[in-house]
């Protein structure tokens, strides 16, 4: 009975130190880098879309937050490599394909003072989406609701406030995410400012 309760002791404390470890290192605000798209292959592997232009920064991941369903939950990394664009993770407790299917569309998150310091005038997605999109008129557009990486440049998917389609979705603009037409983004005050060309809205 007593070797019994030592060995439940042990199981708890380590438990508990496996928790404050897990406490200490998510402590403070997180950022989203990457959304589980599907599993990848059958031995529980997640492709992932990386929101970050650095895709190398995924072999740097040692243990995410998971946001499913508004609940985070904490994984383990055990590998993680760039595959045509996208990134391929492999956490410790997603064993088949059925169970890396249950996490498709959750979120990644680390802790943001862990991501990569970036260039001026590069930003992280989740600092773009969000922000109100004014045109140089002074017009307020809408707000950006999705960044879309597509070839030479991101497209930010601005959803208007006004008027709806047929099918009664919001109505969106594709914003290419050039200087040409990104004019300013100032995070602070929280809009970015375009000078869209003719005929980019309905």
């Amino acid at each position: 009975m007593l070797r019994l309760l030592k060995k439940i002791s042990g199981s708890w404390l380590r438990l508990l130190n496996k928790g404050s470890m897990m406490s200490s290192f998510f402590a403070g605000p997180l950022t989203t880098i990457g959304k589980i798209l599907a599993p990848f292959g059958v031995k529980g592997a997640l492709k992932v879309y990386p929101y970050s232009d650095f895709l190398e920064r995924c072999t740097l991941l040692r243990e995410v937050m998971v946001e499913r369903k508004g609940i985070h939950e904490h994984h383990r990394v055990t590998e993680a490599r760039v595959h045509k664009n996208i990134w391929v993770i492999k956490l410790e407790d997603t064993n088949s394909r059925e169970e890396a299917a249950m996490l498709t569309g959750s979120l990644i998150k680390i802790p943001a003072r862990e991501r990569l310091a970036l260039p001026e005038g590069s930003y992280y997605f989740d600092e773009i989406i969000g922000l109100t999109a004014l045109s140089v008129t002074g017009e307020k557009l809408g707000t950006v609701r999705e960044i879309i990486k597509a070839g030479a440049n991101d497209v930010y998917v601005v959803e208007q406030e006004k008027g709806l389609t047929a099918t009664g979705r919001s109505r969106e603009i594709l914003v290419p995410a050039t200087r040409n037409v990104v004019k300013e983004i100032n995070l602070q005050k929280g809009y970015m400012l375009l000078d869209l060309p003719p005929g980019l809205i309905d």
